[in-house]
């Protein structure tokens, strides 16, 4: 694949913010990375009542501008993150459902 575009590259960071958990806004550290292939992966880490869970984020796609869908896996199960990032790139907004898309349930981080 080689060289990822800047505008996709942007997106590379740590980001600290909430994802919604259960019943609550839990905080989450999103991770976004891309190795010397430009292979994407992606990492979170969400800390809820019971300490803190790990999942994985992998499936990148480019959905418009500053606008991303990729995938989710961890301990609860997998489904879609679909986000969209300011105009800087300090940030993003998004939702996240399971694989049946259900329900949509907030997202969010600023870069660290």
């Amino acid at each position: 694949m080689g060289a990822v575009p800047d505008s996709v590259a942007a997106i590379a960071g740590t980001y600290a913010g909430r994802a919604y958990n259960g019943n609550t806004l839990d905080p989450v550290i999103t991770v976004f990375s891309f190795d010397s292939e430009g292979r994407f992966s992606g990492s979170y880490r969400i800390e809820d009542e019971q300490g803190s869970f790990e999942g994985r984020l992998s499936g990148l796609f480019q959905e418009g501008d500053r606008r991303f869908s990729m995938e989710w896996t961890d301990r609860d199960g997998e489904g879609f993150l679909y986000i969209e990032f300011t105009p800087d790139y300090s940030g993003f907004d998004g939702v996240w459902t399971n694989t049946n898309g259900d329900s949509q349930l907030p997202w969010n981080g600023r870069r660290q």
